[in-house]
């Protein structure tokens, strides 16, 4: 919800992703996507840093044991759209309550300001 007035930021990511524009390594096929993404503890850093001290870290400091850390968390396939450029821009502008402020491309995803009216 947004009142009158009110403006949100959309960020998403973009298909383009050369080098030339974006430090991302992102690359994709289409624009309709699995990726891959793995589930992480929040407060855990990953096991490697625990290994090399024995234990395990957190952001309070350092507890357990490696017997304590999942060497790899499962990893699953999540959805994504990725967006061509104009293409957020397009959509937010069939919105009759909203007028699109300013739109940009940052670091690989392309992104957009609009106001309710």
């Amino acid at each position: 919800l947004l009142r009158v007035g009110g403006q949100l930021l959309v960020y998403c990511w973009s298909y383009e992703q050369d080098d030339e524009r974006s430090r991302s390594r992102h690359r994709f096929v289409a624009q309709d996507v699995l990726v891959p993404w793995s589930f992480r503890t929040p407060g855990l850093k990953k096991a490697a840093a625990a290994e090399a001290s024995g234990a395990l870290r957190t952001e309070e400091g350092v507890s357990g044991t490696p017997e304590t850390w999942e060497e790899q968390p499962p990893v699953c396939q999540r959805y994504c759209h990725v967006y061509r450029e104009g293409e957020l821009d397009e959509l937010l502008r069939e919105v009759p309550e909203l007028v699109v402020l300013d739109s940009y491309f940052d670091t690989g995803n392309w992104c957009a300001i609009a106001q309710r009216r």
